[in-house]
């Protein structure tokens, strides 16, 4: 039997840290969703907030220790687990050392108040990184650590869309933070591409392998509250860029998810990563992540946000044929660097 929506809704919403285990990254993302499109306030985002909590603390990493002792026996995978959550680890250290000028321009009271949380929420999801490298992974020394463990497949894209375009808009608002062009433009790659795009693809899909599989609690309760804190995040920026839209301001905004959507896409295929993908065949089927269903979820987890926000339908399909052929030319690209099929063909043809 189906479940009401309110009920999905209810359960995400009142669930405290370890209660957030049970709960399927699916139903985070239909109450984002409903939260989305009931145009919260500033403020009502604020009281959420409050009502959802949570401590790195609590976390009890005991299972996860063992579970990751065991995903040994597949090295590709745990490899690109740990590959990814560097990413997601240099992110969310970036995002809270760049957030500062995005408050201190904020039009009003209320946005300066809700992006104060968020500032908490993202040392938080660093702080909770740092414990799992440190008690799980064993690597010790924060981000350092991390990349002095492994290199991350620190594509292209990544670079471009952290070190050059978020510092430069971030650095841009700093400059005159009176520009309220230009803080627009900095809300819109900091919470639709970075957050809206690539953080949430990424949640889902980590999320959804880990329950799938049965492993890693602790990191399944701390990483579905980061996913839920980013859901304020989102539908914050949803919020502030509908204003801007209606004050007149597309073009600006438009130009930004022109320049930043080619490397969004790279950071999420990575085509220029240093080895290849395991070939489909030679990975467990619960282990499997279908690349098909990632490029779709990514593209309409940004251009609903988008439209949402205001956004004329013209371009948000634009946006959208944009982001297909910049993937395919992510695949071709893929495929002449390692001299074989990218593994999105299998998954086409399984679906033919």
């Amino acid at each position: 039997m189906a479940r009401a929506i309110e009920d999905i809704v209810r359960g995400v919403e009142d669930a405290d840290v370890k209660g957030l285990e049970r709960v399927d990254i699916d139903d985070v993302y239909q109450q984002m969703d409903h939260v989305m499109q009931a145009r919260p306030s500033p403020m009502d985002l604020y009281n959420r907030w409050e009502k959802q909590q949570w401590a790195v603390a609590d976390l009890d990493f005991t299972q996860d220790k063992e579970h990751w002792k065991n995903l040994s026996e597949f090295p590709g995978i745990g490899e690109q687990l740990q590959a990814t959550w560097t990413l997601f680890f240099i992110g969310e250290q970036a995002v809270t050392d760049t957030l500062g000028p995005i408050i201190h321009a904020a039009p009003t009271e209320e946005d300066r108040i809700f992006l104060s949380t968020q500032v908490v929420d993202e040392a938080r999801h660093t702080v909770f990184f740092m414990r799992f490298f440190d008690e799980v992974l064993g690597i010790s020394g924060g981000l350092s650590g991390a990349l002095e463990a492994i290199r991350p497949d620190a594509v292209a894209g990544f670079q471009k869309i952290f070190n050059t375009h978020l510092a430069d808009a971030v650095d841009r608002v700093r400059r005159d933070p009176s520009d309220y062009a230009t803080w627009l433009q900095g809300i819109t790659i900091y919470h639709f591409v970075v957050e809206g795009m690539l953080a949430l693809t990424g949640q889902k899909f980590i999320l959804r392998t880990l329950r799938q599989f049965g492993v890693m609690p602790g990191f399944y309760s701390g990483f579905t509250a980061v996913t839920r804190d980013e859901s304020r995040h989102v539908n914050w920026g949803v919020g502030a860029l509908r204003e801007g839209l209606i004050k007149g301001f597309s073009k600006p905004v438009e130009e930004m998810i022109e320049m930043t959507l080619e490397p969004a896409c790279w950071t999420i295929l990575a085509p220029d990563r240093e080895v290849p993908i395991d070939d489909p065949d030679a990975i467990p089927e619960n282990l499997r992540i279908s690349p098909v269903e990632i490029i779709e979820f990514s593209l309409q987890s940004l251009t609903k946000r988008l439209r949402t926000a205001g956004l004329s339908k013209e371009f948000c399909d634009k946006v959208m044929e944009d982001g297909k052929r910049y993937y395919a030319k992510a695949v071709t690209e893929y495929e002449g660097r390692f001299g074989k099929e990218h593994p999105i063909r299998w998954w086409e043809q399984q679906a033919s």
